[in-house]
């Protein structure tokens, strides 16, 4: 159950499902609404499933309360992580699991034939692999194709810029979708807004701002993928990087938490006997561009 704050901070009741513009949330927090997604995930199959998650200090040593998870521009799904436990990702499908792709939320997360977008994995992936043992593959990071875009513009690029900056940038917002948007900034710079990620029942604002978190990301991610100029290859292997450093012992979420990575750069040299120039790719951590 979602309870809505009214205008004078009084909490009224609200069914497990609210909008977020045109969009529909809807909070899984039962067994049986866990199914009836996986069932839903499993009919349309898709290829690219945006995700993100929420907690408090969001990391090994912090909690992993929600994860939101969109495949289609019109829905939503915010599960319940904190209420589900372990079952909100190994639940599996109640009926005809065996025709099924996924059986349940960690096969979705560690399939390496589908596109996992994230705006930055880092603190997901910590969180995820060290409460959940869950280790993310085949993840595409919008921050580092943002990157890619404005280096590819020829740009030297030092940082990476914020999931704020990139989706007022890149979502194509509409004024309702701004509007919406600027609300929760306001609230939260003012200290007024009631999102609390581990208080129960959820608030509806709190369903909101996690829906928000994948809500402009798909649009993003389809609109970055249309550029072929993008270095896709550099993006994949750099959100690998990302991925897989949360999981070491000594990793630590402010170590070159801003920078962007080094570029890569593509050397061409002949093989003898060949007849066709060999590739190899390096990545150079000196290389700095001729332009500004």
């Amino acid at each position: 159950m979602v309870y809505l704050f009214g205008s004078r901070g009084t909490e009224g009741p609200q069914s497990s499902s609210t909008r977020l513009g045109d969009k529909e949330v809807k909070l899984v927090s039962t067994e049986l609404e866990l199914q009836q997604m996986l069932t839903e995930l499993n009919k349309s199959c898709p290829s690219v499933i945006v995700v993100n998650a929420e907690g408090r200090a969001l990391s090994r040593n912090g909690t992993l309360s929600l994860l939101s998870m969109c495949w289609d521009e019109d829905v939503i799904f915010v599960i319940d992580v904190q209420e589900l436990g372990s079952k909100a990702f190994s639940q599996t499908v109640k009926d005809g699991a065996d025709s099924s792709k996924w059986a349940s939320v960690k096969e979705v997360l560690e399939d390496s034939t589908t596109v996992k977008v994230f705006c930055d994995p880092r603190s997901d992936s910590d969180a995820l692999y060290h409460h959940y043992g869950i280790l993310l593959k085949n993840v595409f990071c919008v921050q580092l194709a943002e990157v890619a875009c404005r280096r590819q513009a020829r740009h030297e690029v030092r940082f990476v810029k914020s999931r704020k900056n990139i989706i007022l940038e890149h979502g194509g917002l509409s004024e309702e979708e701004l509007s919406e948007w600027y609300k929760f900034e306001r609230e939260k710079s003012l200290g007024i807004s009631s999102i609390n990620f581990s208080r129960r029942p959820l608030s509806n604002q709190t369903l909101k701002y996690s829906a928000l978190g994948v809500a402009y990301l798909l649009r993003i991610y389809m609109k970055m993928a249309k550029k072929r100029f993008m270095d896709e290859n550099w993006i994949k292997e750099e959100s690998k990087v990302r991925v897989e450093k949360c999981l070491l012992p000594s990793y630590e979420e402010e170590e070159n938490g801003a920078r962007a990575p080094a570029d890569w750069i593509e050397m061409i040299y002949h093989v003898e006997g060949q007849t066709e120039p060999s590739r190899m790719r390096i990545h150079n951590q000196f290389f700095k561009p001729k332009y500004r």
